[in-house]
């Protein structure tokens, strides 16, 4: 990425976060955009095609970056530390993010939005599964098991979060609690393998 691609990306993202907590995104037009970002329409274009499509790349790539730093949601065999604080940093980037994300609501979340939070967090707890094997519950004997799992687990978290952002002050705390409460015990983390446990490791690879 070039400096003046950039520099024009960066004035991009400050001017669609800043309309985006005004009103919906929907409502905001390319030139309104262009305009508060001082950018022509043919450099917007070249960046996106369309101030909504523009929005979710841009939370899309936080979204990953979080990911990124939380590539393990476990962060050891007896605790669900890691993942809590995985769980901690989507909550924050959602409050930090509230306005947007709120105007975003009709009460579910536009489709880019919601499918940018469930994909991000389904990829990291198929990623967290095939790395601990061990964690499944018993029954489990596929990949297809695994993405399941995962599928239903994001859909689930994307859906808290929805009703957390429903409160008039967001507690990223009380956020991270309401999704690890409602989540199954065994994403919290591996457990010490016994002799009971299934060698998945092999069939779902």
């Amino acid at each position: 990425m070039d400096s003046r691609f950039r520099r024009s990306r960066d004035a991009l993202r400050v001017a669609v976060y800043r309309l985006a907590e005004q009103r919906p995104v929907t409502d905001v037009t390319v030139t309104e955009l262009c305009r508060e970002a001082e950018v022509t329409r043919d450099t917007f274009y070249r960046h996106s095609s369309s101030p909504l499509d523009l929005l979710a790349t841009l939370l899309r790539e936080e979204l990953e970056n979080i990911a990124g730093d939380h590539p393990d949601l476990s962060g050891s065999s007896r605790t669900d530390s890691g993942m809590r604080a995985g769980v901690r940093a989507l909550c924050q980037h959602v409050a930090d993010h509230a306005g947007v994300y709120r105007n975003a609501s009709t009460p579910h979340l536009l489709s880019p939005l919601r499918d940018n939070l469930e994909a991000v967090v389904r990829g990291s707890l198929e990623a967290h599964a095939r790395r601990h094997p061990g964690i499944l519950p018993a029954g489990a004997q596929s990949d297809g098991d695994i993405r399941g799992l995962a599928a239903y687990a994001a859909a689930g978290t994307v859906g808290a979060l929805e009703v957390w952002l429903e409160a008039e002050v967001l507690d990223v705390e009380r956020g991270e609690w309401l999704i690890m409460a409602a989540s199954p015990a065994f994403w919290h983390g591996p457990q010490e393998d016994t002799e009971g446990s299934r060698s998945t490791e092999a069939t779902m690879t």
